[in-house]
């Protein structure tokens, strides 16, 4: 099976004082809530390669950087496991929802300012279908989902949406998340939209 690793410099689960080698943004969890943002995302591989659907992001709660900080150690002192219960355990922040589909919800909302404009990152715990209990198939292991998307400075946003992820810090302290199969999804045109 194909896997897609991204190497995530300077965003999510970024616990200085556990991984010194992360240099954390500015964050940005004192902003008004609550927000939603409004894209286009596309297939990059597979059946429905060249695919587009609408998808909305919307912001209750962003997490702040004591939240981040535990679930930084949490995943740099026990692991991947202890981080999905810890992910789990938090209360919803947002949700996510692709095209006329199911809202997802978003368990740790992230938004910091880098030398390169805001970011905002998403993760959740991802719901394990019967079918891949049944079969034991190997996605079982990929129990995150993930949404990231980086604002220029006029506010326009892109990004990937990761359903079926893994997450580990490597050797540098970095943060790295693993697709399961294909690529990301890319997010094109995010713009702010109001909340009616």
């Amino acid at each position: 099976m194909k896997k897609t690793r991204i190497l995530i410099l300077s965003l999510a689960l970024v616990a200085a004082a556990a991984m010194p080698a992360f240099a954390a943004g500015d964050s940005q969890s004192d902003q008004p809530v609550p927000q939603r943002y409004r894209g286009r995302m596309a297939a990059l591989s597979g059946p429905a390669a060249g695919a587009t659907a609408f998808m909305v992001f919307h912001i209750d709660r962003f997490a702040t950087d004591a939240e981040v900080q535990v679930l930084g150690q949490t995943l740099s002192e026990h692991g991947e496991e202890a981080l999905l219960k810890a992910v789990s355990d938090t209360d919803v922040a947002g949700w996510v929802k692709v095209g006329n589909g199911l809202r997802y919800h978003l368990r740790v909302i992230r938004t910091m300012q880098t030398p390169e404009g805001r970011v905002m990152i998403g993760i959740t715990d991802r719901p394990i279908q019967y079918g891949e209990i049944a079969r034991s198939t190997r996605s079982r292991q990929y129990t995150f989902g993930w949404v990231q998307i980086q604002f220029d400075e006029d506010g326009k946003g892109e990004g990937g949406l990761i359903p079926t992820a893994k997450v580990d810090f490597d050797a540098q302290g970095r943060l790295v998340v693993e697709s399961f199969g294909l690529q990301p999804y890319r997010i094109l045109k995010v713009l702010p939209e109001k909340i009616k």
